[in-house]
């Protein structure tokens, strides 16, 4: 009896994404350097999201969370990309660069975490806001009703007048709304949010994340949030990722994560955080430092680190499997069924 195989027709129609999904993001690699000394920044990453959907991708630096961020809209041409990231039934990684211009900003929206490195200090507020409808070409009139509409939703008291401000003159809290209504003009149907609350205080930082969560909800935006916060996730996402040295380790529910995380990695991250329902004599660490792309360990790259490490993590590297919450994992403590092979 002949081995049915798969024919490549076969093999497009499972990668194809589900018609409501509004970015599918499968097997995504990232390098960077020469072809002869390749450093690959991300390794096989993969994320579905349907419209409306609020998602973290969390780690701590150099985990490859921005680097996956910018590498869906194309933002590091140097880097080489290969995978799908296909969104609105668009493989982004086959636009030319044009392409991908009526793209950035207007169908994808951006808002990054240094909002005065984002902004150009010798340009108004106005003109800043305005580019993107300008660049598609929306006439000035059109332009400056809209910027200052979003200004306004965003906050931004007297906002005919504020246009004409340069970015000196706002607080960082005020500039960061500026980003977030660059990001928004062009009635984007997701935004990419790298970092966002970083350089600004505690009560700027939670004014930002409510206006945020406001305007996601009422325009329906699907939101990916880059963060290392995990306070931050906990009170705006519905699912989180993990990703750990360029690999997504573990995916899911924001309450099964913080109720049950899967992957030792989360677990250590969670102990971290102070929690205002417990009460404890000293914080927990994770011992070491994540390696670096070009010096991964053989096996799985958190083993060095890890307090239930055994033979086959420091030989081969976990696959996403189920995990028992419900979501995915990267650890050779789950058996293929998703159960903890020790239970």
């Amino acid at each position: 009896m002949k081995t049915m195989t798969n024919t490549p027709a076969q093999k497009d129609a499972e990668r194809r994404p589900d018609p409501g999904t509004l970015l599918s993001v499968r097997d995504l690699t990232i390098e960077a350097g020469s072809k002869e000394l390749s450093v690959r920044l991300v390794d096989h990453f993969s994320l579905d999201m349907a419209p409306g959907d609020r998602v973290a991708l969390v780690g701590e630096s150099g985990s490859g969370k921005s680097v996956t961020a910018r590498a869906i809209m194309r933002l590091d041409p140097d880097f080489r990309l290969s995978g799908t990231v296909d969104f609105e039934g668009q493989d982004l990684l086959k636009l030319n660069e044009k392409q991908m211009v009526a793209v950035r900003g207007h169908k994808i929206g951006m808002v990054f975490q240094d909002p005065m490195g984002a902004l150009n200090p010798l340009m108004t507020i106005g003109e800043q806001v305005m580019e993107p409808l300008r660049i598609s070409g929306v006439s000035r009139a059109e332009s400056e009703r809209r910027a200052k509409s979003v200004l306004e939703e965003l906050g931004v008291a007297n906002a005919e007048s504020r246009m004409k401000a340069y970015p000196h003159e706002f607080s960082g809290g005020m500039r960061q709304r500026v980003v977030l209504a660059m990001a928004l003009i062009s009635d984007p149907s997701l935004i990419i949010a790298d970092e966002p609350t970083t350089a600004l205080d505690v009560r700027v930082q939670e004014q930002v994340l409510t206006l945020m969560d406001k305007v996601s909800k009422e325009r329906g935006l699907a939101v990916l949030l880059i963060t290392h916060d995990l306070g931050t996730v906990a009170g705006f996402t519905d699912r989180v990722a993990v990703m750990y040295s360029g690999r997504k380790v573990d995916e899911a529910s924001v309450d099964a994560l913080f109720s049950n995380p899967a992957h030792p990695y989360t677990q250590g991250l969670l102990q971290a955080v102070p929690r205002i329902d417990q009460t404890v004599p000293r914080l927990l660490t994770i011992p070491g430092a994540p390696p670096h792309p070009l010096n991964r360990p053989t096996g799985c790259a958190f083993s060095p680190r890890c307090p239930f490490a055994f033979d086959l993590c420091l030989v081969e590297s976990p696959e996403l499997r189920p995990s028992p919450e419900g979501g995915v994992v990267a650890c050779h403590l789950y058996g293929a069924s998703g159960k903890d092979e020790g239970s």
